[in-house]
């Protein structure tokens, strides 16, 4: 298993950047216990500021914008629709990016790397929060290997612009793919830990942007998502063993969907029956 480290952030981060690379070499061999899960070879972890992750999403965004429409064939209204789709994602992105501590992601295509930006987590006060720097790691790893387990095929789905045309318009990907992300950083948490770290609690340290942020009805409406997704996970990954749910990286068909996601009992009986 290889890590890079790229420190692409201000100089002031140098340390962190340490520090950093030090509990991704304690964590990354526990992602791949813990998930039964291989990381990408290699591991890239970068830190931007601001303006280039902002500018490398603006890249990255309509380059897949116009890939996926050429590989699809579609027609202009469809793809009109995207780029206003593609307009109002990074409208939230750039609104709420106070509140992204990390995030896995391909801003080049087939390279998966696990991105923060420092200054985000000083607005969530995390900077010096080694137990939060740990589950952070612990849960954008696990991102870079669900990658690894499907080469990208369910982040393509995921990202996708054109979910009609791909097939994938009623799955829950976010479903599937957060809760499995928290139950694997909660595991790895408590084995470093001997308790799972959370984030259920803003920081004392965390700046009035972040606070006024996490007032508005989104955050909370991911936070109650992310808590069934959870829950859904943990329930499925105990009832019917890790093997049985790690099918899931392999067979798109098991892929939660929309519906499932609101009454996760029918994807827990699904998968079960799959078996």
């Amino acid at each position: 298993m290889q890590l890079v480290m790229h420190q692409e952030s201000d100089s002031e981060f140098d340390e962190l950047a340490k520090r950093l690379w030090d509990i991704a070499e304690e964590t990354a061999p526990l992602v791949e216990a813990v998930t039964q899960l291989r990381l990408p070879e290699p591991a890239v972890i970068r830190l931007m500021t601001f303006d280039k992750w902002k500018k490398a999403h603006e890249e990255s965004s309509l380059r897949r914008l116009h890939a996926e429409a050429a590989q699809l064939g579609v027609g202009p209204t469809a793809k009109l629709k995207a780029k206003l789709q593609r307009t109002a994602h990074l409208a939230t992105r750039w609104t709420f990016w106070p509140m992204m501590m990390g995030e896995a992601v391909e801003l080049v295509p087939g390279s998966p790397e696990m991105v923060i930006v420092p200054d985000a987590l000083r607005h969530a006060g995390v900077l010096h929060d080694g137990r939060v720097l740990h589950k952070l790691l612990a849960h954008e790893l696990t991102h870079l290997a669900q990658y690894a387990a499907d080469r990208g095929a369910m982040w393509a789905d995921q990202e996708s612009y054109f979910p009609q045309q791909r097939g994938v318009a009623d799955r829950a990907h976010m479903f599937l793919i957060e809760g499995h992300a928290y139950w694997a950083d909660r595991e790895i948490t408590t084995k470093i830990f001997g308790e799972p770290v959370t984030t259920q609690e803003i920081s004392p340290d965390a700046s009035g942007q972040y606070r006024k942020l996490a007032e508005r009805s989104m955050p909370k409406e991911v936070k109650a998502a992310q808590a069934r997704s959870l829950d859904a996970i943990t329930q499925l990954i105990a009832g019917q063993g890790l093997d049985a749910f790690n099918r899931v990286w392999r067979d798109r068909a098991l892929v939660p969907t929309l519906a499932e996601a609101e009454q996760p009992a029918r994807w827990i009986e699904r998968m079960a029956a799959a078996r």
